[in-house]
């Protein structure tokens, strides 16, 4: 069973309240809440949980009493994973979900810097944990404040263990990218734009292909819109189908990213690979819980997933 590494520097205990309607700038009555683990790392690896393909390890920076119930969650859905205790409070984030628009609005707390000495506690771990691993995912921002220098040199320490390197951000990657070995860049239409400086899909592929020798392959989104891989000669097109019910999208985009760096680590073709993590993202949608999905709900969602186009890029 293939290996990973899940950097999830900055978690979030995660409520949920439930609403028939939810009106802005009015007074809104949940008629349920639910609380959970949460944050990009650890949505990412509730993925790869229900998918089964992969063990994994995920490192996460962890503090004060939501701290506390996130590693006790964590403990109970029988996660692997390393907390690296902060001075700093776990940030909380709030999401209200409209049922009957079927929209939610997040609400995320200010997170807390980790110290010099919390970040080398880190990535002392990684360094020991990425030995055998054929992966590893950067998964979302780190706590305000704190060193950007930690991403660079995870980066190396991916190049040093020649793991496939996921990268699901776009700010402040270049030095990623030139420390990087092989990486796999999943990110959404709107930030492939930022990032490259170009308009459309094609042309931003180009110009990141272009740039970053490091860049293997590319994985982009857009909602319900098209999405498009590259593997910097090929350009994948896939049309989504319309979900005629969805319980939350929370999660869906961390769903993608693990099945595809799973499927990927476990031999799977790019183009294929991610057709499955598009269905699996889809799957996420049909449960309120971010980063769970039913491998038979998603395996039935595959086949609606064929490459529409599959050009030169």
């Amino acid at each position: 069973m293939t290996k990973l590494i899940v950097l999830g520097p900055n978690p979030a205990w995660q409520k949920t309240l439930f609403f028939r309607d939810f009106t802005r700038g009015a007074v809104n009555r949940a008629r349920k809440m639910e609380t959970l683990a949460s944050g990009k790392g650890i949505n990412f690896c509730r993925a790869l949980k229900c998918q089964g393909k992969s063990r994994f390890t995920l490192l996460q920076f962890s503090g004060g009493d939501n701290g506390g119930k996130l590693d006790s969650a964590l403990q109970e859905e029988g996660m692997d994973f390393i907390s690296i205790k902060v001075t700093g409070e776990t940030r909380c984030c709030t999401t209200c979900l409209d049922e009957n628009a079927q929209v939610m609005t997040e609400l995320i707390e200010p997170s807390f810097p980790a110290s010099a000495d919390d970040v080398r506690a880190f990535l002392d771990s990684c360094d020991r944990e990425l030995s055998g691993a054929a992966g590893i995912a950067f998964c979302g921002s780190l706590p305000d404040g704190t060193d950007p220098g930690m991403y660079v040199k995870a980066a190396e320490l991916a190049a040093k263990h020649h793991a496939l390197l996921l990268i699901d951000a776009f700010r402040d990657l270049e030095e990623v990218f030139a420390a990087a070995e092989k990486v796999l860049l999943k990110i959404n239409k709107e930030e492939l734009e930022k990032l490259s400086g170009e308009k459309g899909i094609e042309k931003g592929l180009k110009k990141l292909f272009s740039t970053f020798s490091s860049i293997k392959y590319a994985a982009i989104t857009d909602g319900p819109a098209d999405a498009f891989a590259s593997d910097g000669k090929m350009i994948a097109r896939y049309t989504l189908p319309e979900l005629s019910y969805v319980a939350s999208p929370l999660g869906c985009g961390d769903t993608a990213s693990a099945i595809l760096l799973s499927e990927l680590c476990s031999g799977t073709e790019l183009f294929p690979a991610f057709q499955k993590a598009l269905a699996a993202a889809s799957a996420n949608c049909l449960n309120p819980t971010p980063g769970k999905f039913a491998p038979e709900e998603a395996a039935a969602l595959l086949p609606e997933y064929s490459v529409r186009t599959l050009s030169d890029l």
